[in-house]
């Protein structure tokens, strides 16, 4: 049975829980049980894990349901001081099949070890390298899919796998060609998830070498990531170099032939676009596309809201290694404020 996260005194977990949710499916974490940090680990709603690791009780208890994995969920555990500490894998609540259910509490222990860091949340993280981490050890899938899988293995022989690969590598390269005009997907890369007053905020930026590349990405995006293409807002803005000149692209050309385009797009939040496009000139960031996307929680937030936009923003692009670093957003100004 789930429980409401208004009963869920650690604040940083509850925040984290509901941002996660927002941004996959509404039961990815689900709140199975809680209790006050002063309640003795003899309480029936308080688990006491007694290893070299765990030195105080667990409070909270919560199943997490991976990702496009619809047969893998875990027993997640928090104490009282988490994220000072980290969670802890109790167990699998569900599996695809026999015998998968040590090696995935195996997987999912060694990367809660490796991300976590003291006084960070870390769950979100988690489940992005979890999601890969499954898909590739084929764990946690479909039943059927899987089961279908292996006796067209045993059917195939080695050589008409070997077809098989590479007409199904070109069948998909082909279809993401003619889909988006790409050779392959956008390689995003993401900022923290931040949360304030119920809003979610996630910012990704990616490398693009021209204008129609970043259309092709946005495009993408859109058309893949259900819960991005059902945010409130998309804001996004790319600055460019563009080495040859594009039919109706904007810009002015220069002596070296290079063409440069910048501009962006609010999607609905008016001046949202303009603000994130100053942060990146500030920042001298060049040849990006920058998304921030928000999904709004039923409380406006008024002009603090362009700050923590441009706070997305400006996370994605220090962590995918673009621009100076420079431009803080808190005192960023547009010629418009917009209404909310």
């Amino acid at each position: 049975m789930s429980l409401s996260l208004d009963s869920l005194q650690n604040s940083d977990l509850a925040e984290e829980i509901e941002a996660i949710n927002a941004i996959y499916e509404p039961t990815t974490v689900t709140l199975t049980s809680t209790s006050s940090a002063a309640s003795t680990s003899t309480s029936t709603s308080t688990l006491d894990l007694a290893d070299a690791n765990a030195s105080s009780a667990v409070t909270t208890t919560v199943t997490l349901q991976i990702p496009n994995h619809p047969h893998l969920s875990f027993v997640i555990g928090f104490d009282a001081k988490y994220p000072e500490t980290a969670p802890r894998v109790i167990g699998t609540a569900s599996t695809s099949s026999r015998g998968e259910g040590k090696i995935a509490v195996d997987v999912l222990e060694d990367i809660v070890r490796r991300i976590h860091q003291p006084g960070l949340v870390c769950l979100f993280d988690v489940i992005n390298e979890a999601v890969e981490a499954f898909e590739e050890l084929n764990i946690g899938g479909n039943r059927e899919e899987q089961n279908g899988a292996e006796k067209a293995a045993e059917e195939t022989t080695a050589a008409g796998d070997n077809e098989l690969d590479h007409v199904a590598g070109d069948v998909a390269k082909l279809s993401l060609r003619e889909a988006f005009g790409l050779e392959s997907p956008p390689d995003w890369v993401f900022s923290d998830v931040i949360t304030e007053k119920k809003s979610v905020f996630v910012g990704r930026a990616a490398h693009v070498t021209s204008l129609e590349q970043a259309q092709a990405y946005l495009d993408h995006l859109l058309a893949t990531d259900k819960k991005v293409a059902a945010a409130t807002h998309n804001i996004s803005a790319w600055r460019i170099r563009q080495k040859k000149a594009s039919a109706g692209g904007k810009g002015d050309s220069s002596s070296t032939g290079e063409t440069i385009i910048q501009d962006c797009d609010d999607d609905g939040e008016t001046a949202a676009g303009g603000r994130l496009l100053h942060l990146m000139q500030l920042m001298d960031v060049w040849d990006v596309v920058v998304v921030v996307s928000r999904w709004y929680g039923g409380i406006k937030l008024g002009p603090d809201r362009f700050r923590i936009i441009n706070a997305a923003g400006r996370d994605a692009l220090v962590k995918g290694g673009f621009g100076k670093g420079e431009g803080s957003s808190a005192n960023e100004k547009g010629k418009k404020k917009g209404k909310k």
